[in-house]
């Protein structure tokens, strides 16, 4: 196993890294998204979540890559996070992509 996948793994799914910085960007999101079902805007809302599931299946078939091989993901995230979904996706990046799906529309 590589040096960065050992380091992902040690801090997969580990709540003792967690940052208070995540809950005002949750808030951004929520509030966002509120505001796009409001406005009967749902081709924003269908944007962001069909950018953010594309993510997520391309981050499990990466963990799947790393599972199966036991060596190294196709991208990993060994570095600080605050908090580590898959081996490849942390919180940061998955709120990144509900945004950017939103904000394409505009």
């Amino acid at each position: 196993m590589t040096d960065s996948a050992s380091q992902a793994l040690s801090i997969l799914r580990d709540t003792s890294n967690f940052e208070w910085y995540v809950i005002p960007f949750l808030l951004v999101v929520i509030y966002i998204y509120h505001n796009e079902i409001r406005l009967k805007n749902y081709s924003a809302v269908f944007a962001g979540l069909a950018l953010w599931g594309c993510d997520w299946f391309n981050e499990i078939w990466n963990a799947l890559v790393f599972h199966f091989t036991q060596y190294a993901p196709v991208w990993g995230t060994p570095g600080d996070s605050a908090y580590v979904i898959l081996i490849g996706l942390n919180i940061e990046i998955s709120l990144m992509f509900l945004l950017m799906g939103v904000a394409c529309t505009i």
